[in-house]
């Protein structure tokens, strides 16, 4: 259990920097809605998510983590999670699973992530 001397409060900088984090991942999750479609790659949508993290000026948390090659997981249909994106062409009516995580850097070199799953159906309309 839990004392109350190993409770660490964060500061008001560090919500901000983990809220900045988290909202990265809300705009990736965002991004990958809108370009998720019958014909993509899931190739194609992990070069969406890394644009998004770039433009943020933030990290991939998944990126080169015990070598993983991507940005994003991506799962199709009954895929078990943490999906490798690749060549798989998306079809009409998949269901597609994203996990996203980005972190923030502070000033010290501290990280503060933010990381979330979701999923989209895919259509080619």
């Amino acid at each position: 259990m839990l004392s109350r001397e190993q409770i660490q409060i964060k500061t008001p900088q560090q919500i901000r920097l983990m809220r900045r984090a988290g909202l990265v991942v809300a705009d990736i999750h965002t991004a990958l809605r809108e370009a998720v479609r019958a014909g993509i790659t899931t190739a194609e949508l992990d070069a969406v998510s890394a644009g998004v993290i770039e433009a943020a000026g933030a990290h991939s948390n998944f990126l080169g983590y015990h070598d993983y090659p991507a940005t994003v997981c991506i799962s199709v249909n009954d895929e078990v999670v943490h999906g490798i994106p690749g060549e798989r062409i998306l079809d009409d009516g998949d269901l597609v699973t994203f996990d996203c995580g980005a972190y923030i850097l502070d000033d010290n070199g501290t990280q503060w992530h933010g990381d979330a799953a979701s999923f989209s159906s895919c259509s080619s309309w």
